[in-house]
């Protein structure tokens, strides 16, 4: 994720899983899996669009989803919650890994769901029924959108089968993934290689290991020479000061690592 502006990715946690700080590297992003689905999430995370397909695998109403010719849902079918800028990601990266799958798309209004159908993600409204479970689920909602947010992920995990896996995500660190599409990609590489190993209760954090302050982040940027405008200063200097965390052991049991080193290297300095 280029090691500067990232976003946390985290999920619902057991009673006794905790995110560990340790002073090393800045937090792009956690992720935590979890059977405890149901449990309120503490925290919260965050495009190329996936070939369509929608119209050929199942159509939704304001109730529920049903499926075009059965009822079968596939091994490899996934229910996105909030399929925003990272869920269409991890659609998109999902049904390459795997052809032919099923994605579902829940929102909080219809005013996407054509937009969805037209790259691949069947949609429905939050809380609709499937005719069966599925069992691969990622829940990126805002809370803000919702009256009930852990109501919501409960909803959410009654449409998992209890294989595969359930990933729920959570944005916490200072900066986020907005504005940045590397830190996307990274975020949504990392949620699909977690999904794939169907781990159980566990937070896993996505970062570069490579800590910068914002100070070191724009001292990089102007002398990367990238941009015509140079950063003369902040605005302010109040607010929090953000966090060092590591990530060794989600890289070593995940097999994943964001797609450039640091941020420096990402724009083509000398680490």
């Amino acid at each position: 994720m280029g090691g500067a502006a990232v976003s946390s990715l985290l999920a619902t946690p057991t009673p006794t899983s905790r995110p560990r700080s340790v002073s090393t590297t800045t937090v792009p992003f956690s992720v935590n899996l979890s059977t405890a689905a149901a449990r309120a999430p503490r925290l919260l995370l965050l495009s190329r669009r996936p070939r369509p397909a929608a119209a050929a695998l199942g159509v939704s109403d304001d109730t529920g989803v049903k499926m075009a010719g059965s009822d079968i849902v596939g091994k490899n079918d996934l229910l996105i919650v909030g399929p925003g800028v990272l869920g269409r990601l991890v659609a998109e990266k999902w049904q390459e890994e795997h052809p032919g799958c099923k994605v579902f798309g829940q929102t909080a209004s219809t005013d996407h769901h054509n937009e969805l159908s037209n790259i691949g993600i069947i949609p429905s409204l939050k809380g609709s029924t499937f005719p069966q479970k599925v069992p691969y689920v990622i829940f990126c909602a805002p809370p803000s959108r919702s009256d009930d947010y852990p109501g919501d992920v409960r909803v959410a995990a009654s449409n998992w089968t209890g294989e595969g896996s359930f990933v729920f995500t959570s944005s916490t660190a200072l900066y986020d993934c907005s504005d940045n599409e590397l830190c996307n990609e990274d975020a949504a590489s990392l949620a699909i290689a977690i999904m794939k190993k169907g781990h159980r209760g566990r937070i896993f954090l996505g970062c570069d290991n490579k800590p910068l302050s914002r100070q070191e982040i724009m001292d990089s940027v102007n002398r990367s020479g990238k941009f015509d405008t140079k950063f003369q200063g902040f605005t302010g200097t109040d607010g929090p000061l953000g966090k060092k965390m590591e990530n060794s052991r989600t890289r070593s049991e995940i097999g994943w690592e964001p797609k450039y080193p640091s941020f420096t290297e990402f724009l083509g300095l000398d680490s």
